[in-house]
């Protein structure tokens, strides 16, 4: 592999210096050597590294007539001493400079040129060499930090086409489709939920970026399947060991989980009319109930209290930033209504007394789970606020709702 040439490259996108050769040679370099087996399992993508000594794939099967393609010479100068970098130390630095490259090519502090430059090797490298495919095959990847950095490339180039060309990447969203519709008969969902997340995530950070128009091009299509895959995750009998450790694959895939129903919250002041997937915590409230008091690992159940937290708040945070948006958005008092009916009744149960406030010691209720524990026993003051503002605020929101001294009662 061309290491010493990707070296270069990364020190100059780095100080901003220009890419002075034509973009087909530096999509060349940015190209992943992955393969995906022909054989493979279709509940998975399985892929190939290169072998240690190996170099990029013969691009025969691409059209590069014209452009300046790294020669053999520079290749045997390049491994004149760089024998000891591992294919997976190359593809790490193809991808923190894809990542880094876009978001050069999203900042405004860069000069036009080079910004339209770096446009195009994406552009080539999307169109020609699917690093989309190849991304997606990383993801499953044993290698987590490969995993990770793919994960970040891929939502930074699917942010990437929404901006710019304003398309959503149908290969990418094939795959989100298929895989979350695949559960829980296909278990490696966290992933892909990862990237999701992190396409939400690129898309609110951008200030200046009109969001209403972009979410929903992202949001629409897989609207449905998210919706069928909140009750498919979350309608599960949680006394099972895999859930019990926070690195088992099942808690990583509730906890990916977690984070995208956070940012679908936080996305949902961005659309005059939430959809289905950014409405189904407070209407479908339950699932999450249910999750709390379960036997789950401590660190879910503190996530999932504070999602509820943030829910409670969601209306104020409205009122805050949209005036009387609340009063001309009849799904939001909808919402709201239903979220504090199901969680004053679940309070009027015994709920209150399962939740743990430690991993080690004190229940909600009182009772101590492991009498000596000296000061690590004591409370988790944040989840016992949380909570505390949950009951207050659904409290409040059913006063506010109700007609009758009855109902209040």
């Amino acid at each position: 592999m061309k290491i010493s040439l990707l070296q270069q490259m990364y020190k100059d996108v780095l100080v901003g210096i220009p890419l002075a050769k034509e973009s087909p040679y530096y999509a060349s370099l940015l190209n992943l050597c992955v393969e995906q087996s022909p054989e493979r399992d279709e509940s998975r993508n399985w892929m190939h590294l290169p072998p240690t000594d190996g170099g990029i794939r013969s691009h025969q099967d691409t059209d590069t007539s014209g452009a300046a393609v790294p020669t053999t010479d520079e290749t045997s100068n390049s491994f004149a001493n760089v024998n000891s970098f591992s294919p997976r130390e190359v593809m790490l630095l193809q991808l923190t400079l894809i990542k880094m490259m876009v978001a050069k090519a999203e900042s405004q502090e860069i000069e036009f040129s080079m910004r339209q430059k770096y446009c195009e090797i994406f552009v080539l490298l999307l169109k020609e060499e699917r690093i989309d495919s190849k991304l997606i095959c990383l993801l499953s990847s044993h290698d987590q930090l490969l995993s990770h950095m793919a994960s970040k490339c891929l939502a930074s180039l699917v942010y990437f086409q929404l901006k710019e060309e304003d398309a959503l990447n149908v290969t990418w969203l094939t795959f989100t489709v298929k895989t979350l519709s695949g559960f829980p008969e296909n278990t490696q969902v966290a992933e892909c939920l990862w990237t999701l997340t992190a396409v939400i995530k690129d898309i609110l950070k951008d200030k200046p970026l009109p969001k209403a128009g972009i979410l929903k091009k992202l949001l629409a299509p897989l609207d449905a399947v998210l919706e069928g895959f909140y009750s498919s995750i979350l309608f599960h009998h949680f006394d099972s060991h895999h859930y019990t450790s926070p690195y088992s694959e099942a808690a990583n895939n509730l906890i990916g989980f977690i984070d995208l129903l956070e940012a679908l919250l936080d996305s949902r002041t961005e659309l005059e009319r939430p959809l289905g997937c950014q409405r189904v915590v407070f209407l479908k409230l339950s699932y999450v109930l249910n999750l709390i008091s379960s036997s789950i690992h401590y660190l879910i159940k503190k996530k999932c209290i504070m999602l509820l937290k943030k829910c409670v708040l969601y209306k104020s945070r409205e009122d805050g930033t949209s005036g009387s948006l609340f009063l001309q958005a009849p799904s939001l008092n909808e919402d709201m209504l239903a979220l504090s009916n199901a969680a004053l009744q679940v309070v009027n149960l015994t709920w209150l007394n399962q939740i743990p406030l430690s991993e080690k010691a004190s229940y909600f209720g009182g009772t101590d789970a492991a009498p000596g524990g000296g000061i690590q026993g004591g409370s988790d003051q944040t989840v016992l606020r949380a909570l505390s503002l949950v009951v207050l605020k659904a409290l409040e929101f059913r006063f506010q709702n109700s007609t009758t001294e009855a109902e209040i009662k």
